[in-house]
């Protein structure tokens, strides 16, 4: 029987017992780059599922067993999928799993810094209840907000504040098209243009290259003085010198961040000193709920690749094609 890695703490009971199903679960104590190597350089480990551990080239480069990558989630910047693909390993996650969540995460943050959550919270529980004299909380209804990034997240983001919050929804995405967005009642703009009529900017889109700081200084020197900036996809498509130079100068009202560049924020981050910051720990998608459909999901996708079929969400399809998967999938 196949071997599939997991990683201490690991996916969900329910996953685990899909896996066991039909492979021999094996458990890695930690997530460090030499434990994984150390246990993947076996032959008969044909599957690792990771969350948040860093599936490197390395690691990839010492798995001659290795089939496939599961990751609990959806973001994939993690894993070397470059190097997975030259290696002829499959790469796939869980995009359906836990978008409402995340989507449910972006209002709450929307709602927290239009409400000053956390501010007044604090002030009550230091006994200063003319806060509500000093600081006037604001609506979100009938605001205009831009989703950058209209995917699963960004969809449903869409869908909440238009029919929740009566907001008018812009979007800026080039891969889904001006009358897909129209039939969902979103208009599409350009990133500058959506910018400057914002009240809200929710960000919804995978760190890539291309990706990366594509909310620069730049693009927050467009957005209206009074606008909040919203995060719960990766840290790294914001640029985070220039988000805490707006913010401590007044140049931008707020931002709600659930992810971070780096991640975890270290000790003495200015970015923790902003009053005007609603913070989380990236656990945006970390329901119960989600993290059961998540866990079963993935599991699925593993083991389905393990009994000689082709997984529904597969990050690299290229590697099918390639000699080195074909002479893997067939150990």
């Amino acid at each position: 029987m196949k071997k599939v890695l997991l990683i201490n703490p690991t996916i969900q009971p329910r996953g685990v017992e899909i896996l066991a199903s039909g492979s021999d679960v094996v458990m890695a104590p930690d997530g460090r780059e030499d434990t994984l190597v150390s246990l993947l350089s076996s032959r008969d480990v044909a599957a690792v599922v990771t969350r948040v551990e860093r599936i490197t080239a390395r690691i990839l480069g010492n798995a001659p067993g290795l089939v496939v990558i599961g990751q609990h989630g959806v973001g994939v910047d993690n894993i070397d999928v470059r190097s997975a693909t030259e290696h002829g390993v499959l790469v796939v996650n869980a995009p359906a799993s836990n978008f409402v969540s995340v989507a449910e995460h972006a209002v709450m943050l929307m709602l927290a810094l239009s409400r000053r959550l956390c501010e007044s919270n604090a002030a009550v529980r230091r006994d200063d209840f003319q806060f509500r004299e000093r600081w006037f909380p604001t609506e979100i209804n009938g605001k205009v907000v831009l989703a950058v990034g209209l995917g699963r997240v960004g969809s449903e983001v869409a869908r909440k504040c238009r029919l929740g919050f009566n907001m008018e929804v812009l979007a800026c995405d080039p891969h889904v098209s001006e009358s897909d967005m129209a039939a969902a009642g979103v208009k599409k703009v350009r990133l500058p243009e959506g910018l400057g009529l914002a009240d809200v900017v929710s960000v919804h889109v995978p760190l890539t290259e291309q990706t990366r700081h594509l909310i620069g200084a730049a693009e927050i020197a467009r957005m209206k003085p009074e606008a909040f900036l919203v995060n719960v996809s990766r840290g790294g498509v914001v640029d985070q010198e220039a988000l805490v130079r707006a913010l401590g100068s007044a140049r931008l009202r707020g931002a709600g961040l659930d992810v971070f560049d780096p991640e975890p924020p270290r000790p003495g981050d200015p970015l923790l000193e902003l009053p005007n910051v609603v913070l989380t720990p990236h656990f945006a998608g970390d329901t119960h709920e989600a993290k059961q459909r998540c866990s079963a999901a993935i599991a699925g996708e593993v083991l389905a690749v393990l009994q000689g079929r082709l997984p529904k969400f597969l990050v690299n399809p290229e590697v099918v094609r390639s000699e080195k998967f074909l002479r893997r999938w067939t150990l």
